[in-house]
């Protein structure tokens, strides 16, 4: 069996091999990434987040809405970053802060009176979707990483070790995009058992609609990985105009949630 890596047809693989294939997902991008550096990194995930921001906007936009303001601030100062606008003095601060707002959602973590100033101010009135903290979530991730890296202010002890920018996040958004297109493609699931749940899955892998968002993903890695610098606000401009799923789904993803 051939090595899994960016360029496997993922249509061509079985049920457990697509599985396979989704699991091993962050050692896939690690290993195509392992010469690239921390720009080339960013740049990685943050073509796959603007597909999925661009695909927010669109679900959003049938409720007359837009994403949160802070999250599209966040990935502003994440491309800022790539491009050598700015250094991580500049957003330290709002990294910490915005970094401690999801984990008090995510995981109900304290917050200081600062911390909890931030939550209020962007958070509080604008009741995000599930989405919106999933890629807000993401992207916090990033700059307080970011900041680690460059030895800048920490609040969090446990994210100083951090060395580079990784993938772990594409796991969470493999899970959430198989549940939902599983909804999407009207996949039949009779429970909820692992066993029905494993047999869904394998059913989903094999449509044309997973088979089109895995090879979205997948180019997006391999265009970061060749890009030059130059190219970054021009790839930007490309990928708001990209849904990571195709463009009939998006209102749906917002009732899946």
């Amino acid at each position: 069996m051939s090595k899994y890596s960016l360029d496997t047809d993922f249509s061509s693989l079985n049920g457990p091999k697509a599985n396979n294939w989704i699991l091993r997902f962050r050692d896939i991008a690690e290993t195509a990434f392992k010469n690239s550096d921390t720009r080339s990194r960013l740049l990685g995930n943050l073509l796959v987040i603007e597909r999925y921001v661009h695909t927010l906007q669109q679900g959003l936009s049938f409720k007359g809405k837009s994403p949160t303001p802070v999250l599209i601030n966040a990935l502003d100062l994440l491309w800022s970053y790539a491009e050598g606008r700015i250094t991580v003095i500049e957003f330290q601060d709002f990294a910490n802060n915005i970094y401690a707002s999801t984990l008090a959602y995510n995981s109900d973590e304290k917050l200081t009176d600062i911390q909890a100033d931030f939550y209020k101010s962007y958070f509080e009135n604008e009741n995000p979707t599930a989405i919106e903290w999933q890629i807000t979530t993401w992207v916090s991730g990033l700059l307080i990483k970011l900041v680690a890296i460059e030895g800048g202010r920490l609040d969090f002890e446990e994210i100083a070790s951090y060395e580079q920018i990784g993938f772990a996040d594409f796991a969470d958004l493999f899970g959430f995009l198989t549940d939902a297109c599983i909804y999407l493609a009207n996949i039949p699931l009779s429970s909820s058992t692992g066993r029905d749940y494993k047999k869904a899955t394998e059913l989903l892998y094999k449509t044309p609609l997973f088979c089109h968002i895995v090879g979205n993903i997948q180019g997006s890695l391999k265009t970061a990985i060749a890009a030059t610098s130059e190219q970054y606000q021009s790839l930007r401009m490309e990928c708001q105009q990209l849904t990571i799923i195709p463009n009939e789904y998006a209102a749906n993803l917002m009732n899946f949630l």
